[in-house]
């Protein structure tokens, strides 16, 4: 991956040129496939509907440094036991739009009040097929430092990392893991004693992508 500091260096500048770009075509599915594992599904079968799902990238800074907020759920999780993911979930009657689906479950899972959040854009929804899930990816910027509130059935730990640390080469490894009884391959990001890795991983590799397109426009 092309390392992308600069940008990030005045965070205000970076919100608004990040929101800018989630307006204009976005890296999409190039980007996601850079960490997709080996056998990866990229669309449901035909004549079936998956259910609709919003996760939310919760985006702010800490001393000038721009932090990004993961969530790693608890083992007993239907469908992502023990995995890193962005807060988020199913899209709910009462929820106007994805967006509000995000909000609402950042708010549920976090305790992050959905007014504190500026949404920036979205980027390219994901289809995941062990949950049979259409996951739209929404971009929000906290102003101030988050109070978390882990809902404590669903958050085993939270995560709230540096965003370059995800942009420097030795974040990025090959794993080899048995998941539900099958031996996969995998692109991921090393955070601390874990991976970022799957859904969660393509999701933030066409964020990345998208924010080293900025900053190579500022270049040329």
């Amino acid at each position: 991956m092309v390392i992308c500091l600069s940008i990030l260096a005045d965070p205000i500048s970076f919100a608004a040129r990040l929101k800018s770009g989630l307006q204009l075509p976005l890296p999409g599915r190039q980007a996601q496939q850079l960490m997709a594992p080996t056998s990866r599904r990229y669309d449901p079968e035909p004549g079936t509907t998956p259910r609709q799902s919003a996760v939310l990238l919760p985006l702010y800074t800490v001393a000038d440094t721009i932090h990004i907020v993961m969530i790693k759920r608890r083992e007993y999780h239907n469908h992502h036991a023990g995995e890193i993911s962005f807060p988020g979930g199913a899209v709910e009657p009462q929820d106007s739009d994805n967006i509000a689906t995000a909000l609402r479950e950042a708010h549920e899972e976090l305790g992050i009040p959905p007014e504190s959040v500026e949404i920036l854009g979205m980027l390219t929804p994901l289809y995941i097929e062990p949950s049979h899930n259409m996951v739209q990816p929404v971009v929000g910027w906290l102003n101030a430092l988050p109070d978390f509130k882990p809902q404590p059935t669903e958050v085993a730990q939270i995560f709230q990392t540096p965003l370059k640390h995800f942009m420097r080469g030795e974040t990025l490894r090959w794993q080899n893991l048995r998941h539900k009884g099958q031996s996969l391959t995998f692109p991921c990001y090393v955070l601390d004693d874990d991976y970022v890795w799957g859904a969660t991983a393509m999701i933030l590799s066409e964020m990345l992508s998208l924010v080293c397109d900025l900053e190579q426009e500022t270049i040329e």
